[in-house]
């Protein structure tokens, strides 16, 4: 299955949501199709397809379940930081991969809460 998702639209959404908040930290959701966990597990194993130091990133997971990948960023200067990422050319080098295992359009997700040790 091959779902196609425009990475133009999924940035212009973070960008209004960064606009919208004090973004520090964001999530894109993508979902899966049935059977491609491990090809995901493989693909994200290789690493960013960016240096995050570069970015501007000053953290970064990728949470695996059998039916989605969640891109976890902690962006240290919000909007510009989600523009230097969608700038890589590296970045655009791979969608094309994703969109022939993802299962769905992915989602944003900002943090809705938040607790910490002191």
């Amino acid at each position: 299955m091959s779902t196609r998702f425009d990475i133009g639209e999924l940035g212009h959404e973070l960008a209004a949501l960064a606009a919208r908040h004090d973004l520090k930290h964001v999530a894109v959701v993508v979902p899966l199709a049935p059977g491609t966990r491990e090809m995901a597990f493989d693909a994200i194993a290789e690493g960013p397809p960016f240096d995050p130091r570069e970015v501007g990133i000053d953290f970064h997971q990728v949470l695996l379940t059998d039916r989605e990948a969640i891109f976890v960023f902690g962006l240290t200067a919000g909007v510009e930081t989600l523009e230097r990422i969608l700038a890589s050319e590296d970045l655009w080098s791979v969608v094309s991969w994703w969109e022939r295992i993802a299962g769905g359009r992915p989602q944003v997700a900002h943090v809705a809460y938040e607790w910490r040790a002191a």
